[in-house]
Formats: C-alpha cells, structure tokens, sequence
C-alpha cells in the first residue's frame, strides 16, 4: 500500500508540474504575460520531465498509466484554477481512466 501512496504522489506531483508549466507557457503565449512566465513555465516543464524517472516502473508503463493522472489532474485544475466545473461527461471520462491507470499500473503481473 505505501507504493501505491508513493508512486501516486509522483504522478499527481509531475503533473502539477506538466501542467502548470504548460498553464504559464499557455499564459505567455495566449494571456500576453511577459516571457519570464514563459520561461518560469519552460524551467517548471524540464523538472516535469524528471519527476516520472522516479518511478519504478519501465518508461511506456509509466508514461501510459501517467495519462489517465494527468486527464483527472486538468480536470482538476480547470475546476479550481480556471473556475470550469467539470461536466457529467468528463467526471465519467476521468473514472474510465482512473480504472485504466489501476489495470496498467497496479495489477499485479
């Protein structure tokens, strides 16, 4: 159970780290924010391309099991950053992913 908690915390982790560098990368190019928040999202993506080596698991595993983390985690922060309450359609989307993520990820081989 404590792998679980811990590689779970990597996935929500990189992605807070995805896509608020993405959010601020969005934020200079779309919102005209200046380009040090462009850069400040540059910096913040390479950490994102670290964070998943921390995993103990092959990259494509990873990688692939990542996705349905990072499809609950924008949702997530299209609710409480973009203040977009997510629809039925996309609650019922992000579950079907979460059981993928428990099929690739967590299921014993």
């Amino acid at each position: 159970m404590e792998q679980v908690v811990t590689t779970l915390a990597i996935f929500f982790l990189a992605a807070l780290f995805e896509i608020g560098g993405g959010y601020l990368v969005w934020q200079w190019l779309r919102e005209k924010k200046g380009l040090l928040t462009g850069l400040a999202g540059g910096v913040i993506l390479f950490v994102y391309g670290v964070i998943p080596t921390l995993q103990p698991a092959s990259f494509g595993r990873v990688y692939a099991a990542y996705g349905g983390i990072f499809i609950i985690s924008s949702i997530i922060w299209g609710k409480y950053i973009d203040k977009q309450k997510p629809d039925r359609y996309e609650i019922i989307g992000a579950a079907i992913t979460l059981i993928g993520v428990i099929i690739i990820f967590y299921i014993p081989r």
